[in-house]
């Protein structure tokens, strides 16, 4: 008996016209295949001989998909989920693929690389496309800079600090600072003292060279 292809799309179009495109790249000879245009009647289809169901969520809410998603895992764990979505918002990819989800394909991916996914799931892989591994990528990397942030003491600075600090790096000195923020020479020094203080330097010229080093001034 052969593997079944599910897929859940709102357009009839859609469903019609995928079994001519699994035909034409060749899945037919190993896979039946069943769809629907009902969110709802997903979980009827899924049965032991399924193997892949290829959801299109843009018509769905994020919950009712991932709530859609441990349904069918639930019915049968080794079925395998590709996920269909108009956007590619980092924090929701994450969250499906720890729900089990073997792909993640948003609305710019192309015939073909939606047949290299759908290959790569079939032999039981995860398959992440270009656009999804620039979105982990940046949102890791935002991370790890808010993190260093945190660490080593930037974000503890107040705005008027951070006032202060370019005003530093542009080779001011306290009382020019004073006059240009419309502040006392002793709040200035105060500042001063407070952002060394919490960025951990002991010297103007480290704290310059703190700065640039962590991009607070250009």
């Amino acid at each position: 008996m052969k593997s079944e292809i599910i897929l859940y799309d709102n357009y009839y179009l859609y469903l019609e016209a995928f079994p001519c495109f699994l035909d034409k790249n060749g899945f037919t000879e190993m896979y039946d295949y069943k769809s629907t245009v009902e969110f709802s009647e997903i979980e009827n289809l899924v049965s032991e001989d399924s193997s892949v169901v290829i959801m299109n969520i843009a018509a769905v809410s994020i919950n009712d998909a991932m709530e859609i998603v441990e349904k069918l895992l639930s019915l049968n764990e080794h079925l395998k989920i590709m996920i269909l979505s108009p956007n590619a918002e980092v924090r929701n990819i994450k969250k499906f693929f720890d729900k089990g989800v073997k792909s993640f394909l948003t609305k710019h991916t192309h015939g073909h690389e939606f047949l290299n996914a759908l290959k790569e799931v079939m032999d039981g892989k995860v398959y992440i496309s270009e656009e999804t591994k620039n979105s982990l990528y940046n949102f890791i990397c935002n991370i790890d800079d808010q993190q260093d942030k945190k660490a080593n003491g930037i974000e503890d600075l107040t705005s008027r600090e951070i006032d202060v600090l370019h005003q530093i790096c542009e080779g001011l000195r306290s009382k020019e600072i004073a006059e240009r923020l419309f502040i006392s020479k002793h709040t200035v020094e105060s500042h001063r003292r407070n952002i060394m203080m919490k960025l951990d330097v002991h010297n103007s010229s480290m704290l310059v060279k703190f700065a640039m080093d962590n991009r607070l001034v250009n």
